[in-house]
């Protein structure tokens, strides 16, 4: 299980530093994710739900839906963090960080609980909201990040990331 996330952090930080993850817009229409578009004969992934899909609130969400990798901020600020799950487990990494741990998807909302090398700012987080898109986490600490998909469970990029990487 730990190196399921061990390969999903890899995935997502070579995919966002493939992808120039540093290119957010501040206003308008640029706030909406990119969306990449396939070829009219190619068939839907499964894993991939659609955009209008409504968000769960922290009590509804379950570990299988956290599965893959969440990115947020910019590597050039040192905001950059990178949020991955596998099952139950979870791993954050970024910003100084470099964190293990565990998802309580029996608890509602669903709650994270972290060993990090550095720091207790990340130890233990809620859920507060998740869709196929972004989720929120609720620190302990007092702060609140919200993370967009980076990778899916089947490692490849989430849809609406720039770039190619094939």
């Amino acid at each position: 299980m730990r190196k399921a996330v061990q390969i999903t952090g890899a995935a997502i930080i070579a995919a966002v530093l493939m992808t120039g993850c540093g290119s957010e817009s501040k206003k308008g229409d640029g706030d909406k994710p990119a969306q990449a578009t396939p070829p009219a004969d190619a068939p839907k992934a499964p894993s991939q739900a659609p955009a209008e899909a409504p968000a769960a609130s922290g009590g509804d969400v379950t570990a299988a839906k956290l599965a893959g990798g969440w990115k947020k901020g910019k590597l050039e600020d040192n905001s950059f963090l990178v949020l991955s799950f596998a099952g139950r487990t979870a791993m954050l990494s970024g910003a100084g960080q470099s964190c293990t741990g565990m998802v309580n998807d029996s608890a509602k909302p669903v709650t994270l609980a972290f060993k990090c090398k550095e720091g207790a700012q990340y130890a233990s987080g809620t859920v507060k909201r998740a869709d196929a898109a972004s989720l929120t986490v609720a620190w302990a600490s007092g702060t609140e990040d919200t993370f967009k998909k980076a990778v899916g469970v089947d490692g490849k990029p989430a849809a609406g990331l720039p770039g190619k990487l094939g």
